[in-house]
């Protein structure tokens, strides 16, 4: 009986100690967090680009993207990038309202990563 006890600890300590699986997490990647359009005329619109890769084992999920102006826009509107995929998010930046000379604009970007915010940047200088 006491064999048994004992046996029955050992098991229930066997199992208790198996890992448990370890949730798949998604972890970003930015080719670079700053697009310089260059010099642009005032009135234009630019396209701006920026390759996301997803370096983690988990789906890469934009929860929101935020741009501090209304001249800023997302054009494409793929939300998930799967594990260990690359794409791009392209916005469009209309200078029709802007001041002439330097232009900066940033977008902040909420994911499912840790740190979970990241911030990208548009400069420009509007002639």
């Amino acid at each position: 009986m006491k064999n048994i006890c004992i046996l029955l600890i050992i098991c229930a300590l066997i199992v208790s100690c198996k890992q448990k699986k370890q949730p798949k997490n998604a972890k970003i990647e930015f080719e670079n967090t700053e697009f310089n359009i260059g010099k642009i005329k005032q009135g234009e619109v630019a396209e701006c680009y920026f390759v996301v890769k997803n370096t983690g084992d988990g789906a890469l999920v934009f929860n929101q993207i935020i741009p501090n102006c209304d001249c800023t826009s997302l054009t494409n509107t793929n939300i998930e990038i799967s594990a260990g995929e690359t794409d791009t998010l392209k916005f469009s930046l209309t200078t029709y309202d802007k001041d002439l000379g330097k232009f900066e604009s940033d977008i902040r970007i909420i994911t499912n990563t840790i740190p979970d915010w990241h911030i990208l940047t548009i400069t420009a200088e509007i002639e």
